[in-house]
């Protein structure tokens, strides 16, 4: 199925690939920021992108395939992989257009764009409660839009029939600050082993508390087991999004555990977009803005913002009463030569709370 969608305009996915190249025959020798854009022959240059050490190993050759192998799943497990995308070219690039080959297959929407150098989350999942055994699907992801060329990711998993995960996974969505929330899985073992039981939990690395209980059993005769699985999320959980594997150890030693993904955003109390102003190759005495969109979960008041210095200012919104949803702008006008990098604070009434805003800002010479 083909999906499409628009960039918003506090960022869009894109990818610097130099402003003044011409397509090549092949990847550039030395793919560093201001290096030639390669043409689409051979591997997609696209698939670049989503190497892992590509930020400090420019000069690698694209895999045809960018491939990811979930393993052996139960039924019903929603799969997630997080796959960093990084821009090694000299152009902003986006994602214009994302294409999957099985309807078991979704991702996350990008929403920003990828200025050179920079790097960002590309979420996928694949349904193992579509299908049963092996199966390999493949996401078409294509970037441009200056410089066109269709990554292709392809993923893999057999989803077991002895042991079913429902719902596949746990999904909290987005969570204020300071809240905490559970949400639990059913794990139904149908196997042939009469003693097969969930264990252990396998501490996790994020701010979760996972506990279990068995609910049912088959008997000696006719086996299986039922478990319900709770994860709670803590209050301490620090604002941004969340992905993690619950792990859980099983006593099957050809299947010694079960996976879990958990997945959400923690709302911070204040949100900027975007969370990064940066203004390039800025003439010295000529003047450059952006606008900045503040929210908040409730109406609040920008009381004041430190932190402007070397030729950045920031302009507070004309209204005086309190708005969920504010934007200020920040002005940017160079006195010399220079790049200069400014943290900004705005101060609300919100308890006091503060958020910061960072500038990269370079001016150069008439």
């Amino acid at each position: 199925m083909r999906r499409s969608f628009w960039l918003a305009a506090a960022g869009g996915f894109g990818i610097s690939l130099g402003a003044a190249a011409h397509p090549a025959e092949s990847p550039p020798a030395a793919p560093a920021a201001g290096s030639a854009q390669p043409a689409q022959s051979g591997p997609p240059w696209a698939n670049k992108f989503f190497l892992p050490d590509i930020a400090t190993n420019r000069e690698q050759v694209p895999p045809a395939v960018i491939t990811h192998n979930f393993g052996e799943v139960p039924h019903g497990t929603l799969c997630v992989q997080k796959f960093t995308i990084t821009n090694i070219y000299d152009v902003p690039v986006q994602i214009t257009d994302v294409r999957k080959s099985c309807t078991c297959l979704d991702y996350v929407p990008m929403t920003r764009t990828l200025q050179p150098n920079e790097t960002a989350e590309f979420t996928v999942t694949m349904n193992a409660g579509k299908f049963v055994g092996h199966n390999a699907q493949t996401f078409y992801v294509t970037f441009g839009p200056k410089y066109v060329s269709t990554a292709a990711i392809r993923v893999q998993a057999t989803s077991r029939t002895d042991v079913t995960l429902t719902p596949g996974s746990i999904a909290f969505g987005t969570v204020p600050l300071g809240s905490k929330t559970s949400q639990a899985v059913g794990v139904k073992y149908s196997g042939r082993t009469r003693d097969w039981k969930l264990t252990e939990v396998v501490p996790p690395q994020g701010p979760f508390e996972v506990k279990f209980a068995e609910v049912s059993r088959g008997g000696p005769l006719r086996g299986g087991a039922e478990y319900s699985v709770e994860v709670s999320l803590k209050p301490t959980a620090a604002p941004g999004p969340l992905s993690e594997q619950i792990t859980i150890k099983t006593t099957d030693p050809a299947h010694p555990t079960v996976q879990i993904s958990v997945t959400g955003t923690i709302a911070a109390p204040i949100e900027l977009s975007p969370n990064k102003v940066r203004f390039d190759g800025v003439p010295v005495g000529q003047s450059v803005t952006q606008r900045v969109l503040v929210r908040a979960a409730k109406p609040f008041k920008i009381l004041g913002v430190d932190g402007a210095a070397d030729g950045v200012s920031v302009d507070l919104p004309a209204a005086s009463a309190p708005l969920q949803v504010q934007f200020l702008t920040v002005k940017f006008d160079p006195k010399q030569p220079g790049a200069v990098s400014p943290v900004l604070k705005l101060r609300t009434d919100l308890d006091g709370s503060t958020v910061s805003l960072p500038v990269e800002a370079e001016a150069i010479a008439k």
